[in-house]
């Protein structure tokens, strides 16, 4: 049997979906809002590395100011971190520039400059770049930024990997592999692992001759100099400034990485003390001039706070995301309201026919007690009939409440017929008494 569709019903079935619109938003907006991870996981690279050091100092300053746990995790590079940021492995992870795509993560912060280190013996024959064609030479790990860097300054001298023995070793196997005539590392020019082989005494550094070529082939290259004697305890390591290309480690994040989050990261890096342990960090003020990939929204809100780029482009999105959603619900609250209001209507037509019906009824009950009464003389059934026209009178005024129905001219016509009925009787009532 169908079901009849009312007014009715259809508020019923309006205040239902209302009610499951606002709980269903209610609970998009509590699992959806931005809320601190109960982990942040790090990925760093090799173990005593500057990445694995600025790691754990970034590690060291975020417990002190969220509650969330912390963890650092060495892994094989900047490949491997983009893949776990990436998947969601890990919250954020060190990777080198131009090393990895990041059109599809966001940049948190560039942290400091990484130089490329051409490390070779010092009593050996490798006197420039050319020379390590048909030599051993480290080129890193698989998966690093080092390697990767590693290869394309090569590329500029016709050199492949194949030329150099394709060897894939972290560079502090020169301390203990002799057959090891060199390493080409990309790093922080702190890096704890490099100041301690150079202070051997038994390696020297090559100059990357070519490395305005190399910066203008690769944007994110830059060309530099290794100041004479900074690894120098003794002796001036390297003896002359060296010229070389950098590029810069970069802290990444996913898009929907959390903003408290980014914004916590953000002021231990450069709100704090970090830059004792890692004097060469790229300060708040430099980031946007080293920096021209898409930064995160909270990163953008904090370097640019006066512009408030990141606040308005957030408005913007939601915005744009939310257009097609008010469109439908105005649009479906419009057809909601049209429908109601035609429904309301055939409610009240059909409401008014009832009672229409319902009062032909009345009008044919007075008339057949108008007909009985005619010949009657008998006061009892007179008083009967007098009662019975009372009783569809009163019967009528609570059932034909319609404001339609009062105002209709049968409406009028019955009362009338009721009123000269009930006067009708009383005078034979009356005129009976009277004999």
């Amino acid at each position: 049997m169908e079901t009849k569709i009312t007014t009715k019903r259809l508020s019923k079935w309006v205040t239902i979906a209302v009610v499951l619109l606002f709980i269903s938003s209610l609970g998009a907006w509590f699992f959806g809002r931005d809320t601190m991870p109960r982990v942040i996981r790090v990925g760093t690279g090799e173990e005593g590395g500057l990445y694995q050091k600025i790691g754990e100092a970034i590690q060291a300053g975020l417990e002190n100011r969220v509650s969330s746990k912390v963890i650092i995790e060495s892994t094989e590079g900047s490949l491997d971190n983009y893949q776990k940021v990436l998947e969601g492995e890990m919250e954020l992870g060190i990777v080198q520039g131009g090393s990895v795509p990041l059109q599809q993560l966001s940049v948190v912060t560039p942290l400091f400059p990484d130089y490329v280190f051409v490390i070779v013996r010092k009593d050996g024959p490798i006197k420039a770049i050319p020379d390590l064609v048909g030599h051993q030479i480290s080129l890193g790990l698989p998966g690093s930024g080092s390697r990767i860097s590693a290869l394309q300054v090569l590329a500029h001298f016709d050199i492949q990997a194949d030329d150099l023995g394709n060897r894939k070793n972290y560079f502090t196997e020169l301390l203990v592999d002799p057959d090891l005539d060199g390493a080409i590392m990309t790093t922080g020019i702190g890096n704890p692992d490099l100041r301690k082989l150079l202070s051997t005494n038994q390696f020297i550094l090559l100059p990357v001759l070519n490395a305005e070529a190399t910066e203008l082939a690769h944007p994110f290259f830059h060309t530099a100099e290794i100041p004479s004697g900074f690894f120098g305890e003794r002796v001036s390591i390297p003896k002359e400034p060296t010229v070389t290309v950098t590029t810069n480690a970069i802290l990444v994040a996913r898009d929907s990485a959390s903003r408290e989050m980014i914004r916590e990261i953000l002021a231990v890096i450069h709100e704090g003390n970090l830059k004792m342990d890692v004097p060469t960090l790229i300060s708040r003020d430099d980031v946007n001039s080293r920096i021209s990939t898409q930064l995160h929204p909270a990163a953008l809100e904090y370097f640019n706070p006066s512009d408030n780029i990141g606040w308005l482009r957030e408005i913007l999105e939601s915005m744009n995301s939310a257009k097609e959603l008010i469109v439908a619900l105005g649009t479906g609250i419009y057809l909601v309201w049209r429908r109601w209001r035609q429904l309301k209507e055939e409610e009240i037509q059909e409401a008014f026919h009832k009672q229409r019906d319902r009062l032909d009824w009345f009008l044919s009950q007075t008339l057949l007690v108008e007909q009985q009464q005619m010949d009657t003389t008998d006061v009892d059934e007179l008083q009967e009939y007098l009662d019975k026209v009372t009783t569809i009178k009163l019967q009528a005024l609570q059932e034909l409440t319609e404001a339609e129905m009062r105002s209709d001219q049968a409406f009028s016509i019955f009362l009338d017929q009721c009123a000269g009925l009930i006067n009708k009787i009383q005078l034979k009532i009356l005129g009976h008494h009277a004999e």
